[in-house]
């Protein structure tokens, strides 16, 4: 079986923890706060299953009979010496949390065979690894799933999806196209709909742009991403910033799906229930990933020249509502 080790522990790292010691891999949580820490060691990882029933996946006896969790200051060298089968590291964090520094810690305890795979929205995260780790054996990943968060160690499922696999860099070399097979074959095996693509530039725009859509506007409405479909006036919204948004991947030369209208549309109804992070992080007051996902539009759209009105509307609503929620 495969060896994973899961930086952060938000609804993503959660879900994707959970299913992978279910399946009986070796599983590692990584979280940076101390308190965070022992509120999981407490109450153990569980997975709420709102896909298929109101079924509670309780991963405790598995995840805390080999995996630790620890600080990423007291982490030792991933992967050790020896060349026995990859071992991956799924950085389940926000983009805002990759850093030059992680980076840099990141690279240095790199064993052999280690592969980092990022699940990040947005765009820019990978440039920044990419100056620190081995590209070659840095892979971008792009989901679909839904989750969230519901108390210390516990996420829901909320939505089941997709789950793309894609070299980083622009050549796709023979080991890494084996480390990925290797890859999806496992996260088949724990549960999720997985598949290799060649294309995954594409898949991130993508997945940018349906992002740049449902999120901001379901923080600024507050509801779940189904009632975007019902809300008046929300459907006009939705289509200007979906406009926009392919008129600039249009510019850049980024090959979208045709049908990428209806993907979006069907990830607000396979998600209907779903707040989305974004929301989830207006209603604590935390920062959100606006700076990632629009913010990531509007700097690729000044460079070429092109104007975004809705996207920028809708960012510098979202950055006053930030401000309006500060402590």
């Amino acid at each position: 079986m495969g060896r994973f080790t899961v930086i952060g522990a938000g609804a993503l790292g959660t879900l994707f923890a959970v299913k992978l010691s279910e399946a009986g891999h070796e599983v590692e949580i990584v979280v940076r706060r101390a308190e965070r820490r022992a509120e999981m060691e407490a109450a153990g990882l569980r997975l709420i299953d709102a896909v298929s029933g109101p079924e509670e996946k309780s991963a405790r006896a598995v995840i805390t009979a080999f995996p630790r969790v620890c600080l990423w200051d007291e982490m030792e060298a991933f992967g050790g010496e020896d060349e026995s089968g990859p071992h991956f590291i799924l950085l389940a964090v926000k983009q805002s949390a990759i850093t030059r520094e992680l980076g840099l810690e990141l690279g240095r305890r790199m064993g052999p065979s280690v592969w980092i795979v990022c699940l990040q929205n947005g765009i820019g995260h990978l440039e920044t690894l990419a100056a620190h780790v081995p590209a070659e054996r840095l892979l971008a990943a792009v989901t679909t799933e839904g989750a969230m968060i519901s108390s210390a160690g516990e996420a829901v499922h909320t939505g089941s999806g997709t789950t793309w696999i894609g070299a980083a860099g622009d050549e796709m070399v023979e080991v890494s196209e084996i480390v990925q097979k290797n890859l999806v074959y496992w996260l088949q095996l724990a549960g999720f709909s997985a598949s290799m693509s060649k294309n995954i530039s594409s898949r991130i725009w993508q997945k940018l742009l349906i992002n740049a859509v449902i999120n901001p506007l379901t923080a600024l409405l507050r509801v779940p991403n189904g009632e975007l479909l019902s809300l008046p006036g929300a459907g006009e919204l939705m289509r200007a910033l979906y406009e926009e948004g392919v008129a600039l991947a249009r510019a850049l030369d980024i090959r979208l799906e045709p049908d990428l209208w209806e993907q979006l549309l069907e990830v607000c109804r396979r998600t209907a229930n779903n707040r989305s992070s974004m929301l989830q992080d207006m209603t604590a007051g935390r920062a959100t990933e606006i700076d990632a996902i629009t913010g990531g539009l509007l700097r690729e759209a000044d460079r070429s020249g092109i104007a975004l009105p809705t996207h920028l509307t809708v960012y510098r609503l979202i950055k006053a509502a930030e401000a309006g929620h500060r402590p």
